[in-house]
């Protein structure tokens, strides 16, 4: 079918007394094909019985406790969230549902959110496919799995660059793209409905607020410029969905949000005439009971008991696993371990101890445990389905130690030595390195931890009490430097991912002390608490935070950041 020409829709519209005006849009430029590919609604058996029962009677005037006009992009603020584009791909089911989660996590939560419509499309059980959909099928996934945030997957990352066609739809290909720590921003809704009732709807959007709605799209459509629009010319191209915003009785029109980006009609938005296109006759979807992730925050402090004569050292070896230790009032090791649903322990691993353990973990299933012996020498057990005796392995050593690892087999012990410098040994799968002088002049145990594979970083308190770092790049050490705040205890580090890094101790009033990096150095913040010790500290997922301490009663306390 040949294109519009605009000046003859023009004059068609002037002749016919139209109320809208139209232009030449991007879309108004499309072949049929293309039109087609943004039209993405499959129509359910129950909304083709609607259309062939055809238009409801309409009441005289609406009840008297509504409003005659609404918009909810002012309505108490604006909760309708920027208009987006679809591109070439009959996703607008998603589009629309999504744009109405967005409003209504302002509406009920104060929160605007950017939510992912390929998620919703692609990675759903709609399935990689630029194929059409309905919106009950769509918001029932919303409810069930939810729908990450767009920066966690764009769009456009659901494409090749640049898309390619999909030979069984002749629409663009998309892929399922994987989605880590969805938790971390997946949103879900508690309820959805259908509303097929003309005034219920006005009432659920003076109630509630907006909904996804279905339509039939003429040609004439595509080149909608402003006003409200009425079917005057052009061929039936198919279904579309769209979010419903608002009204106007005074138009007699409803206002909604498109997915066409911001060059096609107002700016992506447009009204549309009272019982135009089938718009009032398909059910509209709605959605409530907006769930957000959670906001990490600190939790604790609870105690876990036992009476421990030492700093505690913690580890996890997989998500939702904890394992700590601390010396007794016998001077052996003791072990509480956190298996997902509760703790257990206290279980006594022997030792005639000088020193505070370290435990650091390798694999799954797999610890390793150091403590420095009344001759001041490292000494090292391990676990790998039962424990092992105690192996001597040198060095003369003043201070607790420290352990981590940075991948499978591999281990990095540090410790002070009798000449107050950093001493290092290491595990490299097949036998043991070291022991290696790394300098400084510290007044505390080290404390190490590992963002990626050859990377490692430790932190000791200076003479001056101040916290100092050091670290292996993969190739070679660096100098200490200076990073300031003041410690009353031996620091501990953990790393929870690539790029990032926690700092605990005691700080000038012992309470716990936290600085972190993640791309550059935070300042100090003050956790509370009241400790006798210095802080162990464990991560099992991005985002979380396990810290361990000696109480003033001398039991063990756990705080933690989820």
């Amino acid at each position: 079918m040949a294109k519009l020409d605009i000046s003859e829709l023009s004059a068609h519209l002037t002749r016919s007394n139209a109320r809208w005006s139209a232009r030449i849009t991007p879309q108004s430029q499309f072949s049929d094909d293309d039109k087609k590919a943004l039209l993405g609604v499959i129509f359910t058996p129950a909304d083709l019985a609607l259309r062939a029962a055809g238009p409801q009677a309409r009441a005289v005037a609406p009840p008297a406790n509504l409003a005659t006009e609404l918009d909810w992009r002012n309505n108490n603020g604006n909760h309708v969230t920027p208009v987006t584009d679809q591109k070439y791909c009959g996703s607008c089911v998603s589009f629309g549902c999504t744009a109405v989660v967005e409003s209504m996590a302002s509406i009920e939560l104060g929160q605007l959110l950017d939510l992912s419509e390929a998620d919703s499309h692609f990675n759903s059980s709609h399935g990689p496919s630029c194929a059409g959909w309905d919106t009950d099928s769509c918001m029932a996934q919303l409810q069930a799995r939810g729908e990450v945030s767009e920066g966690a997957l764009g769009y456009m990352s659901a494409f090749d660059n640049p898309p390619v066609i999909d030979p069984a739809t002749s629409l663009w290909k998309p892929y399922v793209r994987p989605t880590p720590n969805r938790p971390a921003t997946q949103v879900s809704i508690t309820s959805h409905g259908l509303i097929t009732d003309l005034f219920a709807r006005k009432q659920y959007l003076n109630d509630h607020g907006p909904m996804a709605a279905c339509f039939d799209v003429y040609d004439d459509f595509y080149s909608y410029a402003s006003g409200v629009y009425t079917h005057t010319t052009g061929a039936l191209q198919g279904g579309h969905c769209v979010e419903v915003i608002g009204y106007s009785d005074s138009e007699q029109c409803w206002i909604a949000k498109n997915s066409w980006g911001t060059g096609w009609g107002m700016s992506g938005f447009f009204k549309i005439g009272y019982g135009q296109c089938n718009f009032d006759v398909y059910a509209w979807a709605t959605a409530q009971g907006v769930q957000v992730p959670s906001v990490p925050a600190w939790s604790g402090w609870e105690s876990l008991g036992g009476i421990i004569t030492s700093k505690p050292s913690a580890v996890s070896w997989g998500p939702n696993r904890i394992d700590a230790v601390a010396l007794g009032t016998d001077s052996a090791v003791w072990h509480r371990w956190w298996d997902g649903a509760s703790w257990n322990g206290w279980e006594s691993l022997g030792g005639s101890c000088q020193s505070g353990p370290a435990i650091c973990s390798w694999g799954a299933g797999r610890l390793d445990m150091f403590v420095v012996g009344t001759d001041h020498q490292l000494y090292h057990k391990w676990f790998d389905g039962g424990w092992s005796g105690w192996e001597a392995l040198g060095g003369m050593l003043s201070s607790d130690p420290a352990a981590v690892s940075w991948g499978p087999n591999r281990i990095d012990v540090f410790a002070r030595g009798m000449d107050s410098a950093m001493w290092h040994l290491w595990w490299d799968g097949s036998h043991w390195g070291g022991w290696e002088s790394l300098g400084g002049v510290c007044d505390s145990a080290p404390a190490a931890a590992s963002w990626s594979t050859n990377r490692l970083d430790t932190f000791v308190k200076g003479t001056d009490s101040q916290l100092y770092h050091q670290w292996w790049d993969g190739t070679a050490w660096s100098g200490w430097e200076n990073l300031g705040g003041y410690l009353g205890g031996n620091p501990a580090a953990v790393s929870w991912g690539p790029n990032r890094i926690d700092i605990f101790y005691p700080g000038a009033t012992f309470t716990m002390m936290h600085k972190w990096w993640d791309g550059t150095w935070s300042g100090e913040e003050s956790l509370g608490g009241g400790l006798s010790s210095g802080v162990g500290a464990s991560s099992w997922a991005s985002g979380r935070l396990d810290c361990f301490v000696e109480g003033t009663d001398s039991a063990m306390y756990h705080k933690w950041f989820a």
